[in-house]
């Protein structure tokens, strides 16, 4: 009888880590049905822009589904050699990073603001999401350094004379935070509902969502890092935000419940300087730009004009 509790325990526990590590996986044109259902992807749209699709090779072994976007502005070939006298538009790139249990088509609603600002843009699936490869999901811990793996191509495409800004939603807005650890060629960072401490995260879903009792989550800690190499609490952007002088721009809807708009006000509060929040009333998780495109994007051209420009 106890041997067949602690098995029914431990199966129940596995299927708990599953939820973060191997979340239900569907396939790339799945996701982009959904996505244009909800609107975030415009397939007319997507398909009439002039764009360069590549395969990077992660650090992890597994490969990276990666497309360049670029403006009318710049006529890049397919090699990604730049035309004279365009060179200073061209170098201006933004890489999205898009959330959990999505794929870059879902990006593709901040690749076009990024396109009209005259940046090229790079959209990406993550790690185990979209046409990327299989491997555990973590939250933006080993997907940092694919963020990482994704700047160094356009280093290499590009040359030294760039300005990159990442943007990131959910788990890439974690994303793109935790990367500035590893990484300090960003020149800006914008955040979007993005969460400020893995652990602090699923204490509120499971409080909110689950009703599951809080001892499970330092169980399920331990488990992940026997099973994936890594704990919850090594998955903390406000950790990585104190000590950040990149600058950085938080955005949160204000009736976010899945991700808590506390989480962004607590990042911005810990942030010494070279930083800004947007909080987006009526926005639930992810809906900012939705709910309020021409601020969404007065906001970011605003912050960009403070900071990137400058530099």
């Amino acid at each position: 009888m106890l041997e067949l509790i602690l098995l029914s325990l431990g199966g129940f526990l596995w299927r708990l880590s599953d939820m973060v590590l191997k979340p239900r996986r569907l396939s790339y044109d799945s996701i982009c049905k959904a996505e244009e259902k909800r609107g975030r992807f415009n397939r007319s749209r997507y398909d009439a822009l002039r764009k360069y699709e590549f395969i990077l090779a992660s650090d992890f072994g597994y490969p990276l589904s990666c497309v360049m976007l670029t403006p009318d502005s710049c006529n890049l070939r397919s090699d990604s050699t730049l035309p004279d006298g365009k060179a200073d538009i061209c170098r201006r790139i933004a890489v999205l990073c898009h959330g959990f249990n999505s794929s870059k088509c879902a990006s593709f609603i901040y690749a076009e603001m990024f396109l009209k600002m005259g940046f090229t843009v790079i959209i990406y699936d993550h790690r185990n999401h979209g046409l990327s490869g299989k491997s555990f999901t973590s939250m933006g811990y080993y997907e940092r350094y694919d963020l990482r793996k994704v700047i160094d191509w356009c280093y290499d495409k590009f040359g030294d004379n760039i300005k990159i800004v990442t943007h990131g939603e959910s788990m890439g807005g974690a994303t793109v935070l935790l990367h500035l650890e590893i990484d300090d060629r960003v020149k800006c960072v914008i955040a979007d509902c993005a969460y400020s401490d893995l652990t602090l995260l699923l204490r509120h879903q499971l409080k909110i969502f689950y009703h599951f009792p809080m001892f499970l989550i330092p169980v399920e800690s331990m488990l992940t890092f026997l099973r994936a190499g890594f704990k919850y609490k090594q998955v903390s952007p406000i950790r990585v935000v104190r000590a950040a002088n990149t600058p950085i721009l938080f955005i949160h809807g204000k009736r976010d419940n899945y991700v808590p708009t506390w989480m962004s006000r607590q990042m911005y509060d810990a942030k010494k300087d070279r930083k800004a929040i947007y909080l987006v009333s009526g926005a639930r998780h992810a809906q900012s730009f939705f709910v309020n495109r021409a601020g969404y994007r007065r906001v970011v051209e605003g912050f960009l004009s403070s900071y990137l420009e400058k530099q």
